[in-house]
């Protein structure tokens, strides 16, 4: 008879990433380690993953010959130039989030108080005239709210099948 050979699953280990591995420029982020670098990702966070990825690919490189003090500052560095980099874009999406929010809370308004879609592109020219008599520097901001008809229809539409949804 043969023995049944298991294969042993990676994903049932629940590895934990060490903070010692930072040496190999692999700080954690987002439950993957990251090489600053190149910014790749390793599968699994193994000690062996990161430092044959240094040994591969970073070896030649100027960070190679760096002191152990060195090797900090630029982990440092790196790791704030990522972070910052990260952070304008969270910065972009939770601007369009708002604006598509704002316009879904102006078609729920139109559709409880059953007014014609077609009054979102009046209720926008409203709201404009008061931004530009009250803060001009961000009319832009307002400029991008959709209060198309279409827009409109569409919206209370999508809030009408979550609901149907929902029920």
């Amino acid at each position: 008879m043969s023995a049944i050979v298991k294969k042993r699953k990676v994903d049932l280990k629940c590895r934990a990433f060490n903070p010692e591995w930072e040496k190999y420029f692999f700080p954690e982020r987002f439950g993957q380690a990251q090489c600053l670098i190149c910014l790749k990702t390793v599968a699994v966070l193994k000690e062996y993953n990161m430092r044959r990825h240094w040994e591969t690919q970073h070896q030649a490189s100027s960070f190679a010959s760096m002191s152990a003090a060195e090797r900090k500052e630029a982990i440092v560095k790196l790791s704030g130039n990522l972070q910052k980099s990260t952070s304008l874009f969270r910065k972009q999406t939770t601007a369009a989030d708002k604006v598509t929010r704002a316009s879904y809370e102006v078609s729920r308004l139109l559709a409880r108080r059953m007014k014609p879609f077609t009054d979102g592109d009046f209720i926008k020219e409203c709201i404009m005239v008061v931004i530009d008599s009250l803060c001009p520097e961000k009319r832009s901001a307002f400029e991008s709210v959709s209060l198309s008809p279409r827009t409109v229809c569409r919206r209370i539409e999508e809030m009408s099948d979550s609901v149907n949804d929902s029920l």
